[in-house]
């Protein structure tokens, strides 16, 4: 019986071991803490490596109140309503709020160290994960984590785990088409559990603010499935631009920030509606159209056929002269 009791002891402390070397053990605790913490604030700088950085804020409180302070844009989420302030344009837009609008807020890589705040499961989609053990910062011990996405290592997030188990650091990797693209965020200041006034989640238009209705917003959206971007170009008369895509595909997200919000582009969708396709969430679309790199852009007609193809991303000048080819 004791000999069995000493197996059991060493299967257990063998197997616990093996926990904290892949990351399961570190990787549960910092989703946990995420998960418990009923509050956060912080102050953090995201940037693109080879660029400058900038300074963001976020405030989150449980179940459902987000303001995300970018460079660019501001993100209100009272609990009911979403509110979103492009700095730019002094314009904004509100929607009702959904969970899954809120948890979109979170999907990209200057936010996507918070999403577990608000989504238990934003963590699954995790394939693998290894403890990298400690680093010292500045005189503070870092738990270090490190994520893969996908079984080809293609997108990669390193954590950077304080006492708390919350991040302090994070390098985000996406890799693709001999590329990398990485973001490296740099907490400067973290708050978590303490009372956030209600005020701070109450958006105030600026001054000659100019508020869009959802009528004109909706004409500019994306959409992710085919057939419906078809039946809105039939009943409206346009095209469809289709961005084939990846989540790991860093020149992707190299097209994405250049170009996909700026006013030239969004001024496209009056001669054109917008389809979003990621090739590994939709592997029968990516066969139909033979996509084999991304990113691949197609301009189709309403029925779906292909009116014009580039793949590849040359920077903004080449991809406006492709599409602009088309807005008429």
């Amino acid at each position: 019986m004791r000999k069995l009791i000493g197996i059991l002891s060493i299967v257990a402390v063998t197997a616990w071991a093996l926990a904290q070397t892949s990351g399961a053990g570190l990787l549960e605790s910092h989703s946990k803490a995420l998960k418990d913490a009923q509050s956060i604030s912080a102050n953090y700088t995201v940037q693109v490596l080879g660029e400058g950085s900038q300074p963001y804020k976020v405030d989150l409180s449980k179940p459902n109140m987000a303001r995300i302070d970018k460079p660019n844009e501001l993100v209100v989420a009272d609990g009911k309503t979403i509110t979103v302030y492009d700095k730019k344009q002094n314009s904004f837009y509100k929607m009702p709020q959904t969970a899954d609008d809120l948890g979109r807020q979170f999907a990209d890589d200057d936010t996507k160290i918070w999403a577990g705040f608000f989504d238990s499961k934003a963590l699954s989609k995790v394939v693998s994960s290894k403890s990298m053990g400690q680093i010292d910062r500045n005189g503070v011990k870092l738990d270090v984590l490190k994520l893969s996405l996908d079984s080809q290592n293609r997108s990669l997030t390193t954590l950077y785990l304080g006492d708390d188990k919350l991040a302090r650091q994070a390098q985000l990797e996406t890799n693709g088409a001999g590329k990398t693209f990485t973001v490296i965020v740099n907490v400067k200041g973290l708050t978590v559990g303490s009372k956030i006034d209600d005020k701070t989640f109450a958006f105030s238009a600026p001054d000659d603010a100019r508020e869009i209705p959802l009528s004109e917003l909706n004409s500019a959206k994306w959409y992710t499935n085919l057939d419906e971007a078809k039946a809105v170009a039939a009943k409206s008369g346009r095209k469809i631009f289709v961005d084939f895509m990846a989540s790991w595909c860093g020149p992707c997200k190299m097209l994405a920030a250049a170009c996909f919000g700026t006013e030239d582009f969004k001024k496209l969708s009056k001669y054109m509606v917008f389809l979003q396709v990621d090739v590994d969430e939709q592997q029968g679309v990516a066969q139909q159209y033979q996509i084999e790199a991304m990113p691949t852009q197609m301009v189709l007609d309403k029925d779906g056929n292909v009116l014009g193809k580039t793949v590849g991303y040359g920077g903004p000048k080449a991809f406006f002269d492709f599409v602009n080819q088309y807005a008429n």
